[in-house]
């Protein structure tokens, strides 16, 4: 089996599952507010976004010792700078990756306790449709979008469109490069840059770049 067979239970709770046992952990709601979360000591060091992304912080100078194997998974996304990683959970073998880079960042945090260093930093809230039932009602804003902690409406929204490009350029890894998948995104967002009302913006951009990259089917 390939690793993406029996999917009937979602892979964060699968996660859940294999780690709620290990003696180190305690397992929480993420303080970022979305979804849920495993600490260590008093670091939140792994949280779990809706069914398929989690994200997990191995601290940065680890992040940079083990960057090459990392960037051979195309399910881990490096998040600049701040030690955090992005797990995209799209069968067990991502499941299986997520749970022994875990062990890893035990050490490391446990390593780091009686160093002086850096907290662990806010999670970098990866945006999934599956995770949208965790939302809050957006406050008020430019069309209603939700904003950043920092109230940065245009920063959330450039984000998300982030994650809507690294979820393409997995979706399409057979058939497109991912510099051809930027490009596709790039060129739709631009077609709504006079739109005031924003809602859906990201969403819109996600169908119609996946019509695009989508070969078209022969008569």
């Amino acid at each position: 089996m390939d690793g993406t067979g029996d999917l009937r239970i979602c892979l964060t709770d699968r996660a859940v599952g294999q780690l709620s046992g290990w003696p180190a952990l305690r397992l929480c709601r993420a303080d970022c507010g979305f979804g849920q979360a495993f600490a260590c000591g008093g670091d939140q060091i792994v949280h779990l976004h809706g069914s398929d992304q989690a994200e997990l912080f191995l601290t940065w100078p680890l992040v940079q010792r083990l960057r090459a194997p990392l960037e051979e998974h195309a399910s881990v996304q490096i998040r600049p700078g701040g030690g955090w990683v992005k797990i995209w959970l799209g069968g067990h073998d991502d499941v299986a990756l997520l749970v022994s880079l875990v062990s890893v960042a035990i050490k490391a945090d446990l390593a780091a306790r009686d160093t002086a260093r850096q907290g662990v930093g806010p999670c970098p809230l990866g945006y999934s449709h599956l995770a949208e039932r965790f939302m809050p009602q957006p406050p008020p804003g430019r069309g209603g979008l939700t904003m950043t902690p920092s109230g940065n409406h245009v920063e959330r929204e450039e984000h998300v469109i982030r994650e809507v490009t690294d979820r393409l350029i997995r979706r399409f890894a057979g058939s497109h490069r991912p510099e051809q998948v930027t490009q596709a995104v790039d060129a739709i967002y631009r077609l709504f840059d006079d739109r005031p009302v924003r809602d859906f913006v990201p969403v819109l951009v996600e169908r119609f770049a996946r019509e695009k990259l989508t070969p078209a089917l022969p008569n």
